[in-house]
């Protein structure tokens, strides 16, 4: 069912702008996950080593597009006209999109706050960019954003839960009795 603010912003841009084009979505969303990788080989301080952050860019699309695509599935929303399939809901390039945008601020907020953020545009910039082409209503744009921003969440929470059972456990020792073990040694 289409609410009639999006019945207007299909009206409008079918009438006004029939023939935009660009192929800035498709690149729009990776965008967060390249400054990352890069910002790492520049040695800006992150929240993850890298070994971690390819993880839960793994865990992160994978639930994405179990999610996205499975809704696709299930949903057969048709796209505005005048393209004829029924895979709107959600959009998979902003879910993409905002999951990137997470990925990029979970690990720069400590250290380049501002910068952290900026992931965000990108993504509201590919949103809107789906709407303008004709591919997508308003609706499937926002349960895309969702859908990205809760599986990078996710994402963390399971890739944080099995990375620290792969730490091994410290033990607690009293730090006098390895100062008299190492006296012991020397003599």
């Amino acid at each position: 069912m289409l609410l009639p603010i999006e019945r207007k912003i299909h009206d409008y841009v079918e009438t006004k702008h029939p023939f935009f084009s660009t192929s800035a979505d498709y690149y729009l969303k990776w965008i967060p996950y390249a400054t990352v990788f890069i910002l790492n080989l520049a040695r800006v301080k992150m929240k993850s080593d890298w070994k971690k952050q390819a993880l839960i860019t793994a865990a992160t699309d994978g639930i994405r597009y179990l999610i996205t695509d499975n809704l696709k599935e299930i949903v057969h929303e048709h796209r505005p006209a005048p393209n004829v399939d029924n895979h709107s809901f959600p959009s998979g390039h902003t879910s993409s999109s905002f999951a990137g945008a997470e990925f990029m601020r979970q690990e720069l907020k400590s250290s380049i706050s501002v910068l952290s953020c900026a992931g965000y545009i990108g993504a509201a910039a590919t949103g809107f960019i789906r709407v303008y082409k004709n591919r997508h209503w308003v609706k499937d744009i926002v349960a895309g954003a969702v859908i990205g921003i809760v599986s990078a969440k996710l994402a963390y929470f399971l890739v944080n839960k099995i990375w620290r059972k792969k730490e091994p456990k410290m033990k607690q020792t009293d730090p006098n009795a390895k100062e008299e073990t190492l006296q012991s040694e020397l003599a």
